[in-house]
């Protein structure tokens, strides 16, 4: 009696039972997509955040980088594997007088310089740093030393170019100054030597037994021996003027007066 009336206690709580389990796993249920949708949209926000920072460090160190190589003194160029340009830096672009869009070109067009040309497909078959001097026309003439090498990985293909442009026009104007420098002196240290050593021959072939002429010659020797020690200390002037262990010290001049000094 008592196992008959337990059995219909639980046929009727079966269903209430069902119900509630039912009722519980779908509070579980919605309560997992909460949770899941929650973590999704964290997920998402951490991803983007992310995204946002790798972002932000590539645009610094992009922006470094520009930084660094507008910075140069010397023109810096890089090219890709297809000869394109891939980055000019600011001084480059003065060098050669480029607009700033040159990304994506080619060297000839932005450089009508067929040297260069010549000088890419020689690093790309000898694979090493080359070295040429470029002599750019117009007026003034400028002189530039280029400095060519290839990029690669390790492996046998080449991944690009860099070219860097160092300014030779100044060394080569002081070194033609010099130049002509050493000439004018070798000429103006000729004459007074040459004067000097013909009446000393002169005076020991007899000429110093007339007292008249040994006078003349003598007070000719003095004259150019002075002129010679006036070439000296001119020449170690602009020595102490090019170490910068002296100063040029301007003053006005009167130039009549110092005109017919000169004459």
């Amino acid at each position: 009696m008592l196992v008959t009336v337990l059995s219909k206690a639980v046929a009727n709580l079966w269903p209430i039972l069902t119900i509630a389990a039912l009722a519980a796993l779908l509070v579980a249920h919605l309560e997992w997509r909460r949770r899941f949708r929650h973590a999704g949209r964290q997920a998402r926000l951490g991803v983007e955040a992310l995204q946002e920072r790798v972002r932000q460090e590539a645009a610094q160190h992009e922006t470094q980088q520009a930084a660094l190589f507008n910075s140069m003194v010397e023109g810096v160029l890089l090219l890709d594997d297809k000869g394109r340009i891939r980055m000019a830096n600011r001084a480059f672009l003065n060098l050669f007088g480029a607009t700033p869009d040159v990304r994506g070109k080619t060297l000839l067009e932005v450089v009508r310089q067929h040297e260069l040309t010549a000088l890419l497909e020689r690093v790309a078959a000898e694979r090493q740093v080359l070295d040429y001097e470029l002599k750019l026309g117009g007026l003034p003439e400028r002189w530039l030393q280029v400095n060519a090498a290839a990029l690669s990985t390790g492996t046998e293909d080449r991944q690009g170019t860099i070219l860097v442009f160092h300014d030779l026009t100044r060394l080569k104007h002081l070194e033609r100054t010099r130049e002509e420098f050493v000439a004018n002196v070798s000429h103006e240290l000729r004459t007074p030597l040459s004067l000097v050593k013909g009446y000393v021959e002169t005076l020991l072939d007899g000429a110093k037994d007339n007292p008249e002429v040994q006078t003349k010659f003598l007070e000719t020797i003095r004259r150019n021996a002075e002129r010679l020690q006036l070439l000296i200390e001119d020449l170690l002037t602009i020595s102490e003027l090019e170490s910068g262990r002296s100063q040029m010290r301007l003053q006005s001049v009167p130039l009549h007066a110092l005109t017919e000094k000169v004459l």
